[in-house]
C-alpha cells in the first residue's frame, strides 16, 4: 500500500489539504496527516479544524512514497521549520514524490530543490520563485520528475487526481473520478515550456 505524508500547519488552505486527503484515501492510499507539534488540532485559513493523526517528529521516523504540502498562510510556519526543509530535501534526493500546491512551492524553493525543475504555483508568488527554478508554467498541474505542483484551491481536485495517477496509474485515477462524478478535464492543459 502506498503511503503519503500530508503536512498541516495553522492557516493551511482547507481545499488543498482535504481534497487530496479524501481522494487519495478513496483510491486506497494510506494518507497520514501530521501536525508540526503536539497540538494535533490544526485550524485552517477559513476556520475549519482538522485533527491530525500524528506529529511531524513521529512521522520523520517512518517512510513514505509522497509528501504533500498544502498552501495558504500555513505555508509560512512550514517554511520556517528546518525539519520540513530537511524532509523535502531528503525526499527529493531519494526519488520520493514531493507535491506542493498554491504557495507551497516556496517551501521547495527554500529547500533548494527546484533549480532543474519546471513548476507552477499560485500566480502571486511567481516572482518569488523565478531565479530558483528551471522554468515556470501556467498549467493547472505540472509533473516534472518527482516534483508535482499545482496552482491553488481551484485546482485541488485536478492536483489530487494527478497524485493518484502518479502513485497508482491512470485507471485508478479515472475510477475515482467516475466514482465521485468529477468533470473530465485534462490534467495539464498547457504543455511544459521547453527547458532553456
Amino acid at each position: 500500500m502506498k503511503r503519503v505524508l500530508l503536512l498541516l500547519s495553522p492557516g493551511f488552505e482547507e481545499l488543498e489539504a482535504i481534497t487530496p486527503l479524501d481522494l487519495l484515501r478513496r483510491a486506497g492510499i494510506k494518507v497520514i496527516s501530521a501536525a508540526l507539534d503536539s497540538n494535533l488540532t490544526v485550524t485552517g485559513s477559513h476556520g475549519i479544524s482538522v485533527l491530525a493523526e500524528t506529529t511531524l517528529e513521529k512521522a520523520l521516523s517512518e517512510s513514505f512514497d509522497m509528501v504533500i504540502l498544502p498552501g495558504g498562510p500555513g505555508v509560512e510556519p512550514l517554511r520556517k521549520d528546518p525539519r520540513v526543509l530537511q524532509l523535502v530535501r531528503h525526499a527529493h534526493q531519494n526519488g520520493i514524490l514531493v507535491a506542493a500546491i498554491c504557495a507551497a512551492p516556496l517551501i521547495l524553493a527554500d529547500a533548494n530543490i527546484l533549480n532543474d525543475h519546471v513548476i507552477t504555483s499560485f500566480p502571486g508568488i511567481r516572482p518569488k520563485l523565478e531565479g530558483n527554478i528551471e522554468a515556470y508554467s501556467e498549467a493547472r498541474v505540472v509533473v516534472d520528475g518527482n516534483v508535482i505542483t499545482s496552482r491553488g484551491a481551484g485546482t485541488a481536485e485536478e492536483f489530487s487526481f494527478q497524485l493518484i495517477e502518479t502513485l497508482l496509474g491512470a485507471k485508478v485515477s479515472e475510477a475515482i473520478r467516475e466514482q465521485i462524478v468529477a468533470r473530465q478535464l485534462p490534467i495539464s492543459s498547457d504543455p511544459i515550456p521547453p527547458r532553456l
